[in-house]
């Protein structure tokens, strides 16, 4: 069985429920929700606190950013060390201190954001892989709306999906959990506030598995 390199986390967000700045000093988020007994980072207005202390199992103390001390708190998200490839996934780009091996759904979702953030050209074994997801995300957007960066990041995403699916044609020894079948968006949306855009694509292989890669971009 063929693995690859880990540089893909789908990290569950915990579900949250009232969440309350203290003004400080220090300046804290006080953290209530679901089970904070797996927690691996807090990210407040996506930046990671320098300190957070868990006080059960349904509430934590989030110390804000030096960064964010005179910003207003507009996201949190409180990571799991659970990986998981569901609705509640965030992906995270990095390398592991222990470096993992992938297989199966989570190699195909690797495999595939892979070719979606290549730049066309830049694969020196083949120019002709990637799709324009980056140019997409980095342009300014009419009207200050978003709605074109939104329509190019999803017409990236087919490009991406075409491509793969041409690529893994041909070659017959890989496993259907890791042949592409179909690749769907079910949210994407741009944050005005943020200047971000919000993604979900449906990734399914062959073998009739599915994991949902939420980007946040």
């Amino acid at each position: 069985m063929a693995v690859d390199f880990q540089c893909v986390f789908p990290q569950e967000a915990v579900i949250l429920g009232v969440v309350t700045v203290l003004p400080g000093p220090p300046r804290v988020v006080d953290i209530n929700g679901a089970d904070f007994r797996s927690v691996d980072e807090v990210l407040i207005n996506r930046v990671a606190s320098p300190d957070v202390v868990v006080l059960s199992k349904t509430r934590l103390l989030a110390q804000v950013p030096d960064s964010m001390l005179s910003q207003e708190i507009l996201t949190v998200n409180v990571l799991s060390r659970r990986l998981t490839v569901t609705s509640r996934s965030v992906l995270r780009f990095r390398i592991s201190k222990t470096p993992g091996k992938v297989s199966g759904i989570l190699r195909l979702t690797q495999k595939y954001l892979k070719i979606l953030f290549t730049t066309p050209g830049s694969d020196i074994f083949n120019r002709s892989t990637g799709t324009g997801a980056m140019k997409a995300v980095g342009s300014t957007g009419s009207a200050g709306n978003g709605d074109d960066i939104v329509q190019n990041l999803v017409v990236a995403i087919d490009t991406a999906t075409r491509q793969i699916i041409s690529i893994q044609s041909r070659n017959s020894s890989l496993p259907r959990d890791e042949r592409l079948l179909s690749a769907k968006v079910i949210r994407a949306s741009f944050n005005k506030n943020e200047g971000a855009v919000d993604v979900a694509v449906e990734i399914t292989s062959q073998a009739g598995r599915s994991a949902t890669a939420n980007l946040e971009l």
